[in-house]
């Protein structure tokens, strides 16, 4: 395996792990912590997920990386928002990969 595939299969896994995160931790800790719904809706998916949404596309523009690792955390938070969220909330992924797009296509060269 060259340094190439092994560097690019090391920043999928990075991705994939922060994704992750966001997709499953952070909201697994304000059901812990017995948070409302608004305050689930607020700061974790309209707070965290955004900026980590925005945060992802920045960075994977800026490195040029593949567009690819930008569909992680959408996938991961259609899979996981029925059991952290009200169901019809998974619409939201549209417009966290609509925001990773955006902000991967204004820091790309």
């Amino acid at each position: 395996m060259t340094d190439e595939k092994k560097t690019f299969i090391i920043r999928m896994l990075w991705y994939l792990v922060a994704a992750a995160i966001f997709a499953l931790i952070i909201p697994i800790i304000f059901n812990v912590c017995k948070a409302n719904d608004v305050t689930k809706i607020g700061f974790v998916m309209f707070g965290f997920d955004m900026i980590f949404s925005v945060l992802v596309g920045l960075y994977a523009g800026k490195n040029d990386d593949s567009w690819i690792p930008l569909l992680f955390f959408p996938i991961l938070f259609v899979i996981t928002a029925g059991s952290f969220f009200m169901g019809i909330l998974r619409v939201v992924a549209v417009i966290y990969l609509a925001a990773s797009l955006l902000a991967y296509g204004i820091t790309k060269k």
